[in-house]
């Protein structure tokens, strides 16, 4: 096994809020060398610590990548923590500031603030579930992006219904169901707000249909949060000659992986070595 160095960092963000994350990359790496880098982007109430993602974080560095699994900053999460301690931050989070996250890192790996061996002219994003919406716009709107890949990701972030929406407003807030009945999840009207503002920004089709690079869409057939539908109107909205697209037979949305993460999932370990493998043709 390839061992590799660890480290956190701590970015300034949005609304006196921080980033937090891990970047990890191969112990040995050649005087002067540098590596392609990807950024791997969580879903809707997932976390840098949540399931596989410190496995997937290390699997990409082994594998000769710089590899960034974060926490947007206003995801709930806080210092240190691997639970949902900031409740206020989740509610008021919209997409446009997990966007802005994202360009915040770029930024930070381009002026060298991550101090690792990374690749500038080789980054790419990774996105799962809401995150995959994410990368998706991400990739399109920073030119510094080359390639992105969408796991299991949505192809539309208004899932709302017109009465949801209304009573969402009259409430002035949403609660979501949660495992924990003394912290509930709970939305503020800023997501509904972000949603009808920004709808041209934030429409993940377009962005899709305007990409102009690589894209690796990965979709469980067993998916029940985000049907598969959703990974298919990517794909017919993407360039075929750049596009390539997995069907992953009796994969769920997790790709078997589950929190805590105490066995690998083999279908998310193929998921990993083959994003990689298709990254490192692609850029």
């Amino acid at each position: 096994m390839t061992k590799t160095i660890e480290k956190e960092f701590r970015l300034a963000a949005a609304g006196n809020s921080a980033i937090w994350g891990d970047v990890r990359w191969p112990a040995e790496v050649p005087p002067g060398g540098h590596l392609p880098v990807l950024i791997i982007c969580h879903g809707f109430k997932a976390f840098k610590d949540w399931g596989p993602f410190p496995a997937i974080g290390r699997r990409f560095a082994e594998l000769g990548f710089v590899s960034i699994v974060f926490n947007f900053s206003h995801n709930g999460i806080g210092v240190g923590a691997r639970r949902f301690t900031e409740p206020e931050k989740f509610a008021c989070n919209t997409l446009s500031l997990e966007l802005d996250d994202v360009r915040r890192i770029v930024d930070a790996v381009e002026k060298g603030v991550l101090n690792c061996p990374a690749d500038l002219s080789r980054v790419g994003l990774i996105g799962h579930s809401r995150g995959g919406g994410i990368a998706l716009i991400g990739a399109k709107e920073d030119a510094r992006i080359r390639a992105v890949s969408a796991w299991a990701s949505v192809s539309r972030f208004d899932r709302y219904s017109h009465d949801q929406k209304v009573r969402w407003r009259e409430n002035g807030s949403v609660t979501l169901s949660s495992v924990n009945t003394r912290s509930p999840f709970r939305l503020g009207i800023e997501l509904l707000d972000d949603i009808e503002e920004n709808g041209g920004r934030l429409n993940i089709l377009d962005a899709v249909a305007g990409l102009g690079k690589p894209l690796l869409i990965v979709h469980g057939t067993h998916d029940v949060p985000v049907r598969l539908k959703e990974a298919e109107l990517l794909f017919q909205s993407a360039e075929k000659n750049l596009t390539e697209f997995v069907i992953l037979e009796g994969a769920g949305h997790a790709f078997g992986a589950k929190h805590p993460y105490r066995t690998e999932s083999r279908e998310m370990s193929h998921v990993v070595d083959l994003t990689a493998s298709w990254f490192q043709s692609k850029m």
